[in-house]
């Protein structure tokens, strides 16, 4: 029998070179009848990148062959990084060495030399495992007997040749979705065909739409999926109460923004003798969603809800995301509830975990809960008198945990946060800063502790489960930041295996000061990305050794899993336990996910900061320098928070040379400089709405 085992093992048996199809059959006593599954399974082998198919249908080991299996990164410019998973560096494809492969392709690599000195790897593509771009969205631009369709991505930089039979009508400056036909080819372009019109470009609501095309962001839920969702929607059973720790005679209640409609999360406190007993209910979504369900598939594809200026693509049907598992007040509410004993210090002395059901006594927002607790507002607390006690001691004990959260090594970035207000047809009107009160830091408090405990005991406990993981930043990137700091006169010694309270430390020191904003930016521009995964790794960010999400299960799928694994040692009933293989699969996923979400929400925002600052051109506005390059520097708009470059080429009053390890421009007679984090004056040049350009110039 063949397995991937004895099959690896076979190839790496001393064998002269690859192994031709016939031979793997006689080796392993295959017969004809079984090549359709041989078949498949070596293309599964090639589909992971452990093998490659060469020359005379032979197969071998890539890593023997000196090839890699990664994802290609495109650049408008037509080169190309392709990125290895767990390899240190990606691997540089020069336009030459595309060999057809596009933006997102799986590809399989062979590292020919190196560039800049041996330190970065340069490569060919041999082969196309699977491609990214089936369909692509773009502009329509028509001549008389053909056209090209201009991807919005620019990071694919072919253009789509249609034939005129295959352009459904479309006409010049439409947005439009077309299907891959013939993929590039010795210098050919791709050709395809257009499948849908979604609009004109100018149209607002038709950039949208093609973002979200681009992205291939699930929009619809099927029948199958609502039908579930209503059906599950359906009065609590009594024998699922009795089966539950009751706290709806609790002082229960939610603490959400001022839109916010799927409320996942309600707190509880009581407080004795310098005694904190904190309750911390999430909705429990694993009760109506089922794996192997059509509404867990669903879930699990999506990964997660996005977030958009003026709505929310979710990731459950709102039968159940803003209805049997949101917290509205005054209804029964299936819960899993943490249930903490705190001393006066903030340590945890005791927890509970259940199963349980609550009826939130109030749906509170962030600003009132700022004006009663911060501001003593005697209207708002009058109003509020039966909770705003509690109010209090929670403010009391989120205090106590933040101070202790940051004596343990926390980091917190100080970055503002900026949020677009759009009008009914999805035109900008503002950008407006986001105040982050009291409010807000409390829950965040109370969430990441809970996080925390359910972590902890599930991995004490041996279960398999899903963690979120921040690892250690890399050295190279530490030492890059080391050096940026100390050129602002701040001195900083980062070892490889730093302790993050040395940059906690820094970001205290520079709070309030001219550089606070560009040095909190650069770390965390220095940080990993956070993941999934089953290895508790820690969250070196949070300076936690253990840490899950599990507050937020009606709009992350990792925090459903996370409840599922508790439920699995809740109910001591093993029939429910996660395979090992599942959670990786499941974290991987819900990384990419993740991935997708964020760059869908910024490109959005992106674009509708560029729609309103083409509204500005020829004004002069204030900025802070974000970046220094041999051809600009990089401005951000104080008030609009859009970024911008000042292209050397404009500075017409000197000479700019960049000197890279002041991470400056200076001018070789007036000495001027331009450093990160300077402050400037820049008139809005150039709006280029397509390539999401923004070009400004110096002011006098």
């Amino acid at each position: 029998m063949i397995t991937k085992e004895t099959f690896l093992k076979y190839l790496a048996s001393g064998r002269k070179g690859p192994a031709p199809f016939r031979e793997i059959m006689k080796q392993f006593n295959i017969s004809k009848k079984d090549k359709k599954r041989l078949d498949r399974f070596l293309s599964e082998l090639i589909a992971d990148g452990t093998i490659v198919r060469v020359a005379h249908d032979k197969f071998g080991l890539a890593e023997a062959m000196d090839l890699k299996v990664g994802v290609l990164s495109g650049h408008r410019n037509g080169f190309g990084f392709v990125i290895i998973p767990d390899a240190e560096q990606d691997i540089f494809i020069p336009p030459p060495m595309m060999n057809g492969a596009m933006h997102n392709d799986k590809v399989v690599v062979r590292v020919t030399g190196s560039k800049d000195g041996g330190k970065k790897k340069e490569g060919e593509i041999i082969r196309v495992l699977e491609r990214a771009n089936n369909e692509i969205v773009g502009v329509y631009e028509e001549s008389k007997h053909f056209g090209f369709v201009v991807p919005d991505d620019k990071k694919v930089w072919h253009n789509i040749y249609i034939h005129k039979n295959d352009s459904k009508g479309a006409k010049g400056g439409q947005k439009v979705v077309v299907k891959v036909t013939e993929w590039p080819d010795k210098g050919q372009n791709p050709e395809g065909r257009i499948t849908e019109i979604l609009g004109f470009k100018l149209d607002p609501e038709v950039d949208f739409k093609a973002i979200i095309r681009q992205y291939n962001i699930r929009t619809e839920f099927t029948p199958e999926v609502i039908a579930e969702a209503k059906a599950s929607a359906q009065p609590i059973p009594e024998e699922e109460i009795w089966k539950r720790k009751d706290f709806r005679d609790d002082i229960v209640f939610t603490i959400d923004g001022e839109d916010a409609k799927d409320f996942d999360d309600a707190v509880s406190l009581t407080e004795k003798n310098g005694e904190y007993h904190l309750g911390v209910h999430i909705a429990d979504v694993s009760y109506y969603v089922k794996p192997g369900s059509a509404l867990d598939s669903e879930g699990y594809e999506r990964g997660n809800s996005i977030y958009f200026p003026n709505h929310v693509i979710p990731m459950l049907p709102e039968a159940l995301s803003n209805e049997m598992c949101s917290l509205k007040p005054d209804v029964d509410r299936l819960t899993m509830s943490a249930v903490m004993k705190l001393d006066a210090k903030g340590e945890l002395k005791g927890y509970e975990l259940v199963k349980s059901i609550i009826r939130s006594k109030r749906r509170m927002t962030y600003t009132k809960v700022s004006k009663i607790v911060e501001d003593k507002d005697k209207e708002l607390r009058a109003e509020y008198s039966d909770i705003a006690s509690t109010l209090d001691n929670m403010l009391k004990l989120a205090k106590i945990l933040n101070k202790k959260r940051f004596n343990d090594g926390s980091i917190d970035f100080d970055l503002p946060e900026t949020k677009i207000i759009l009008d009914s047809h999805d035109a900008p009107l503002r950008v407006e800063k986001i105040i982050r009160n009291w409010a807000h830091r409390l829950i965040e408090e109370f969430m990441l502790l809970t996080n925390e405990v359910v972590a902890t005991h599930i991995f004490r406990q041996g279960l398999a489960s899903i963690y979120r993981v921040h690892d250690i930043p890399d050295y190279d990137d530490l030492i890059e930041f080391e050096r940026f700091v100390n050129s602002l006169k701040y001195p900083l010694k980062l070892k490889e295996d730093v302790d993050p309270k040395l940059i906690q430390a820094l970001l205290k020191r520079v709070k309030g000061t001219p550089e606070e904003e560009v040095i909190n930016n650069l770390a965390l521009r220095s940080m990993k990305l956070a993941v999934y995964s089953t290895e508790a790794r820690g969250h070196f960010a949070l300076a936690k050794k253990y840490y899950s999400h599990f507050t937020s299960p009606i709009r992350r799928y990792p925090d459903l899993a996370v409840h599922r694994v508790l439920k699995v040692l809740l109910e001591k009933d093993n029939r429910n336990k996660y395979p090992q293989s599942e959670l990786i699969k499941t974290a991987k996923h819900c990384s990419d996910t993740e991935r997708v979400a964020e760059e869908v929400e910024e490109e959005i925002v992106k674009l509708k900061k560029i729609q309103l600052i083409k509204n500005h051109v020829g004004r002069v506005l204030d900025g802070v320098v974000t970046g220094v390059q041999s051809y600009g520097i990089f401005v951000e708009l104080s008030v609009l928070y859009i970024e911008g470059l000042v292209h050397v080429s404009s500075m017409a009053d000197d000479y700019y040379t960049f000197d890279e390890k002041q991470y400056a421009m200076f001018g070789r007679n007036n000495k001027k400089r331009y450093r990160l984090g300077d402050k400037v004056k820049v008139k809005v040049e150039r709006v280029d709405v397509d390539k999401r350009q923004v070009d400004f110039v110096l002011a006098k």
